[in-house]
């Protein structure tokens, strides 16, 4: 469903500009995302609650016009299970556009702000992006960095280092 949740995220992208409102439709859209729990997904996928129903609710709860216009068309569509996958698709778009890579870095131990400042500093250079970095205390690491970023994985580990001499040796 990937492709098709990029689609829709991509059309409502292309509106949110065109409209100058991307900003303030995607804060709207997380926010709706995280009142989204499973109960209110139950409710808008169950087959038996009528298109108007949910549609009626819909419109009675979301301010933002172009966001609402865009549930009420993935009901329509059958799509609204897409919600969640649309908005992250909405957020690599414009991630893209605006030149910003999120950045998840697993270490041992919190990493100092000169070590933080020296990555982003490095990617930043490396991939002529904005970097937002995220530190992540992993206590199964015994020392190094796991680094992740746009579907790639720099493990450099001693856990990685150790994994690969175990399998060397049992060749």
């Amino acid at each position: 469903m990937g492709y098709i949740a990029f689609q829709y995220a991509e059309a409502l992208f292309n509106l949110a500009v065109e409209t100058k409102q991307v900003d303030s439709l995607l804060s709207d859209y997380k926010i709706i995302d995280k009142v989204v729990d499973e109960d209110i997904q139950k409710f808008l996928i169950h087959p038996k609650i009528s298109k108007k129903n949910k549609k009626e609710i819909i419109q009675n709860s979301i301010e933002n016009d172009l966001l609402m216009r865009f549930m009420l068309v993935l009901i329509d569509n059958y799509r609204i299970e897409l919600l969640h996958e649309c908005l992250s698709e909405f957020v690599k778009i414009n991630n893209n556009r605006n030149k910003v890579m999120n950045v998840l870095v697993f270490s041992s131990k919190k990493l100092t702000k000169e070590q933080m400042d020296k990555l982003v500093e490095n990617l930043d250079k490396k991939h002529n992006k904005k970097v937002n970095l995220e530190n992540i205390i992993d206590l199964n690491i015994v020392d190094g960095l796991r680094i992740e970023y746009d579907g790639m994985i720099l493990d450099d580990t001693i856990n990685n280092y150790l994994d690969n001499l175990k399998f060397k040796l049992t060749k």
